[in-house]
């Protein structure tokens, strides 16, 4: 009787143990069906805020594909993050401020404003840059409105920035359509975006000259 009681124990053990070892495999095969759903949140309540869908530059007006270049110029110019390595990376000579800047313009902007910035990250501000709705032509000028915030102080939600507001005049050399030079030299744009180039640099889109 005891050995007839074990051996119905061993099949029992023994029927467990295959469905431990089912489930265990059905489980496995479950984690190789995940699958990642992306989705895209929507930005901002305003329609002119949201993410579109991608649009051929040749299907967009000249104004447009300008306006939104020279309003990137002037970002680039004043905006400051608490990063010492993003100065070293907007003063060098292949970055998109180059790009965007005749040789005497980059060169002027590294002798003036940089040092303000390098300062003022040096020190752990912030500064963003908000450019007003029209930028209008005057004579063979582009009149362009800012407006800077900068914080002093970073992780101080309490803090009011200091805001400045000026007029910057700038010259510029337009043609809408993309690079197919750079420095002189063939400029491969797909492998420029793939590198994480910005966008803006191949525009044939140049700053001549600013005034304020």
């Amino acid at each position: 009787m005891k050995k007839l009681i074990m051996f119905f124990a061993g099949i029992i053990l023994l029927l467990l143990t295959f469905v431990a070892l089912y489930f265990s495999g059905a489980l496995f095969d479950a984690s190789n069906d995940r699958y990642i759903e992306a989705f895209v949140f929507q930005p901002n309540n305003l329609s002119t805020d949201r993410i579109g869908h991608p649009v051929p530059v040749e299907k967009l007006s000249d104004k447009f594909v300008r306006e939104r270049l020279i309003k990137k110029f002037i970002i680039e110019y004043f905006y400051i993050n608490p990063d010492v390595e993003n100065i070293a990376l907007r003063t060098r000579s292949d970055s998109v401020m180059a790009a965007m800047s005749a040789p005497d313009v980059f060169k002027d902007w590294r002798k003036t404003e940089v040092k303000e910035i390098e300062d003022l990250s040096g020190k752990k501000a912030f500064r963003t840059v908000t450019i007003g709705d029209e930028i209008l032509k005057k004579g063979d000028y582009w009149e362009v409105y800012y407006e800077l915030k900068t914080w002093h102080e970073t992780n101080n939600m309490n803090l009011t920035p200091d805001v400045k507001n000026g007029i910057m005049y700038i010259k510029i050399s337009f043609e809408k359509g993309i690079r197919d030079k750079r420095a002189g030299g063939s400029f491969d744009i797909q492998k420029f975006l793939e590198n994480g180039g910005d966008p803006a640099a191949v525009f044939k889109f140049r700053v001549d000259e600013v005034r304020r």
